[in-house]
């Protein structure tokens, strides 16, 4: 990242949004070490946004003095809950890249193998997430979502629905679209 996409996602997020992705971001591994040791690695995929969503309605909600703006603008609350869940799987990636992992890769290959852990085998990761970055980089259809869900279909885990597949696919491109925003 240039330093210009990096003042561009300060002003784009906000510092309130950064601060609570960095807050969700540590609340999700927290709880993927405890107690949700046991969850199936794809119920985890969405995590990052449902926490990221929660402490941004409580956050709104405390700074607004208004529980009621959460009723009258929710669909703000859940667009900024949904920046949340991006930019905390964003530092995450970017975590496991530049502090746990050796390897390096693109920050989107990064977050599309966290999205796709537990709905193609582990050996595989990886390797789809790359096929799946390329994809969506080398699309100007505007069909990203689709050719994502096309090869996540050729290699995912038994027991996937299709309909898994279908929102993994847009979970993908969204937030994706999310980091590049600015």
């Amino acid at each position: 990242m240039t330093i210009i996409e990096i003042i561009d996602t300060f002003t784009f997020y906000g510092i309130d949004v950064m601060l609570l992705a960095s807050l969700t971001a540590i609340t999700v591994q927290v709880f993927k070490l405890t107690f949700l040791k046991r969850l199936k690695r794809k119920l985890l995929t969405f995590l990052p946004f449902v926490l990221g969503t929660l402490f941004y309605a409580a956050y709104s909600a405390l700074v607004k003095m208004d529980l009621a703006f959460l009723l009258t603008e929710y669909t703000q609350v859940i667009e900024h809950g949904v920046s949340v869940g991006a930019l905390a799987t964003l530092l995450y990636v970017l975590y496991e890249q530049f502090v746990r992992d050796e390897k390096s890769v693109s920050a989107a290959e990064g977050v599309i193998a966290t999205l796709i852990e537990g709905y193609v085998p582990k050996k595989s990761v990886a390797e789809v997430a790359a096929l799946i970055a390329e994809a969506i980089e080398k699309d100007v259809t505007g069909d990203g979502a689709k050719r994502a869900a096309q090869i996540l279909t050729e290699r995912m885990e038994e027991g996937v629905t299709e309909r898994d597949i279908q929102l993994l696919a847009k979970l993908i491109i969204e937030t994706l679209a999310h980091m590049t925003a600015g």
